[in-house]
């Protein structure tokens, strides 16, 4: 039976003429307990009967115990929708204190003869007076499958029979339908009650029944909790709970961090309180990296076990990417404990919201650009100020996300369009801005260098600017304890050093290392580096440092001896690197 046809018959039930017991029974967790509060919500104002009492039998170990619970929970029907609370006591005490003081008045037989007995004979008149006092009510009974084992189902078959019989009252029953198989409610409830109503919701509508307020977050994340095929209410309602923990920290959030959050938040409470029925643990959502990533393949034919096993996690990985959960990222990690602990850390969330709203910034702002390219390249059409229009938003906007590559790009087209004047505007504030920011040290450091020449130009000035003139010996010293000469930035300030100065460093180096750095430098001279400035460079090294050694040779027979090895493996290079400054010296050249 769909929710709506059963929250009709409930209406009719409260609202109608006869006395009755009925059943609402439905599996656990499909929420009969809150499609009942939403009739008595509803409807209490028109309710049949003049009372209310809703009892949990939870616990209770006697009928004495429920009883006592009618009683106590016993409220006039405007109060319905509020949970008893101490005022609705109150009333039943003046009530049942009116009543008692009429019984002492009236010198109640009954009171005289139980005042013989002292405190313990009036306790059984209290508890009388207070069941005569249960009339004209309409009464819910919960729980009935966590009742105590002293509370029989016999005697709640029977007082209900009394209570709709000979009280004026009518009694509603929520049942958890599976649970209850044997025993005397089994055998005689059809007797007790008048027709069983079958709570069977649908995903939709069990979705519906928790978010079908006006609350602006809850489409989304009920279309998510629908698309998890989450039907219990009690996890329904949990992830409404985390929802209200989470809207005030995202109410200024960018769009795109909300939706992260509402598509992550029902995923964490079905795996982490959904039971054995989840098809992936916590653990194993919390270090997704997507597809089969960091699981490492089988170097053999795999056993039966590795391949059940296998099939486990690509289940897993199914369940996962069908939902739409690719990896699970820092902002994702922070929902999970969100879920986990129960409450927020407002700080850490508000760092990560503020983190996820710049990374959506920048890919936005990034799109600017391409889009403006788009509009260049796309057709021939005669758009010229929508062309600039697009440019120019994008040196406004995206200027301070720009790469250097990126940058050389624009300035290259608008110098070419005539508007030199803005676009180097804008290169003078990317340099004063941006680059005073940047760890940017040498060409090595960026993958596209740019081909304009004013970036360029730019550029130099801004690599002249972080030189600090280092002595010969501090760049041999980390050229020999690093990768070597392979560095662009090493070779070019070393290649600038002169002969002078090397032959400083060699006359006062005293270490066992001394062969290694003459045969790093001299082996500069073979190299064939495809920029000319740097093969240029690895030339003075080798010259400088060649000469310094035929310098150091003719200064004592022990020197010669040390130079010797070196002066002749690379002399044929020497020989021809001089070849090659004369003719490049030469008038005729």
């Amino acid at each position: 039976m769909s929710v709506s046809k059963v929250k009709s018959a409930l209406v009719d039930f409260v609202k109608g003429e006869k006395d009755r017991a009925i059943i609402l029974k439905g599996d656990w967790g499909t929420g009969k307990t809150h499609l009942w509060k939403q009739v008595v919500l509803q409807s209490h104002d028109s309710f049949h009967k003049r009372n209310y009492s809703y009892v949990s039998l939870f616990g209770l170990n006697s009928l004495k115990d429920l009883k006592k619970s009618i009683y106590e929970n016993k409220v006039y029907r405007e109060r319905a929708h509020i949970a008893s609370d101490e005022s609705s006591f109150e009333d039943n005490l003046k009530d049942i204190s009116g009543r008692f003081a009429g019984w002492m008045r009236k010198g109640s037989s009954l009171f005289n003869d139980a005042s013989a007995f002292g405190v313990k004979g009036i306790a059984p008149i209290v508890e009388s007076l207070q069941f005569l006092r249960v009339t004209d009510t309409l009464i819910c009974l919960d729980d009935f499958e966590r009742k105590g084992s002293g509370l029989h189902d016999r005697e709640i078959l029977g007082l209900i029979s009394l209570l709709v019989e000979s009280k004026n009252c009518r009694v509603v029953m929520l049942l958890n339908e599976g649970e209850v198989s044997k025993g005397d409610f089994i055998s005689y409830h059809e007797k007790v009650f008048d027709y069983e109503l079958a709570f069977t919701p649908s995903i939709d509508e069990a979705v519906g029944l928790i978010f079908g307020g006006e609350d602006e977050l809850h489409p989304v994340i009920a279309r998510n909790s629908a698309k998890l095929k989450i039907s219990n209410i009690r996890l329904l309602k949990k992830i409404d709970y985390f929802v209200g923990v989470l809207e005030p920290i995202l109410k200024d959030a960018d769009s795109k961090v909300v939706e992260q959050a509402l598509h992550v938040l029902p995923l964490a409470v079905l795996v982490i309180y959904g039971g054995g029925s989840n098809k992936v643990d916590i653990d194993f959502m919390q270090n997704y990296e997507g597809g089969l990533t960091g699981y490492l393949p089988y170097a053999d034919e795999p056993s039966d076990a590795e391949k059940e096993e296998l099939a486990e996690l690509e289940a897993k990985i199914e369940y996962l990417e069908s939902y739409g959960f690719h990896h699970c990222d820092d902002f994702d990690k922070a929902i999970i404990d969100l879920v986990k602990k129960g409450y927020a850390d407002e700080d850490a969330l508000n760092l990560l919201v503020e983190k996820f709203d710049d990374k959506i910034r920048l890919a936005y702002e990034l799109s600017l650009y391409h889009k403006a390219w788009d509009v260049y390249r796309s057709s021939f059409h005669v758009n010229d100020k929508e062309v600039f229009k697009a440019f120019d938003e994008v040196l406004s906007v995206t200027l301070q996300r720009l790469n250097l590559f990126q940058l050389g790009q624009i300035s290259t087209l608008y110098e070419s369009l005539g508007k030199e004047n803005e676009v180097h505007a804008a290169v003078d504030e990317y340099f004063s801005t941006v680059m005073l920011k940047s760890d940017l040290k040498s060409k090595d450091d960026h993958i596209q260098w740019p081909k304009n020449e004013y970036v360029l130009k730019k550029l130099d000035a801004y690599f002249n600017s972080l030189k600090v003139v280092r002595e010969v010996q501090e760049i041999i010293v980390e050229a020999i304890t690093g990768a070597g000469l392979r560095s662009q930035g090493l070779i070019l300030e070393l290649g600038g050093k002169t002969q002078s100065e090397f032959m400083d460093f060699l006359n006062s180096y005293n270490c066992s290392d001394i062969n290694d750095i003459l045969k790093m430098c001299l082996d500069c001279g073979a190299s064939r580096h495809p920029e000319l400035e740097v093969q240029q460079a690895e030339q003075r090294i080798f010259l400088n440092v060649y000469n310094s050694l035929l310098l150091i040779s003719d200064g004592s027979i022990v020197n010669k001896s040390r130079t010797a090895h070196h002066i002749s493996r690379y002399q044929k290079v020497y020989e021809s690197l001089l070849k090659k400054t004369r003719e490049a010296e030469s008038p005729t050249a």
